[in-house]
């Protein structure tokens, strides 16, 4: 059976997007620069289903938030580990409190989350051992995490 777990889709924003609906957010503004999207896979299909959705840039019913803005911006990376334990709450506590990026859209992919966001923002391209050593900080505050994990980090060619 696929794994569980939690994800960190990393997306590319070229341009400026201005007033994009996104659900019942309403309409958001989205400047240039990169984006850190928290979700988590314990559904059907877990983890691999989770990631072909979001591999796919068009799709034809939006889901969560993250599709309204999937659309415009190109699908970099996606940070994962597969654990039985929910890990979004403790990744967004760490990515809260990192110097180089900040929470933004209040209520973005946050709709059962006690935290105002689940999107993150940066305008440059967060350093790869920063963004794993703010992950791992987040993985060693869940005292229910196994003890060997390793995040695996996928890459796309945007389709």
């Amino acid at each position: 059976m696929p794994a569980r777990g939690t994800y960190l889709l990393m997306l590319r924003l070229d341009r400026d997007v201005t007033g994009l609906p996104v659900g019942k957010l309403g309409a958001l503004d989205f400047p240039a620069g990169y984006y850190l999207y928290i979700g988590s896979a314990f559904g059907p299909g877990r983890l691999p289903a989770r990631l072909a959705y979001h591999a796919k840039r068009r799709k034809t019913r939006r889901h969560w938030h993250i599709d309204y803005l999937r659309e415009h911006g190109e699908l970099e990376e996606a940070w994962v580990i597969a654990c039985p334990v929910r890990l979004e709450h403790a990744w967004v506590s760490a990515l809260s409190a990192a110097p180089d990026v900040q929470p933004v859209a209040p209520g973005f992919g946050a709709s059962d989350s006690p935290y105002a966001s689940h999107l993150f923002f940066s305008p440059v391209r967060p350093s790869p051992h920063t963004l794993a050593e703010t992950l791992f900080q987040g993985i060693e505050k869940v005292p229910d995490c196994i003890t060997h994990l390793s995040i695996e980090v996928h890459t796309f060619h945007d389709r």
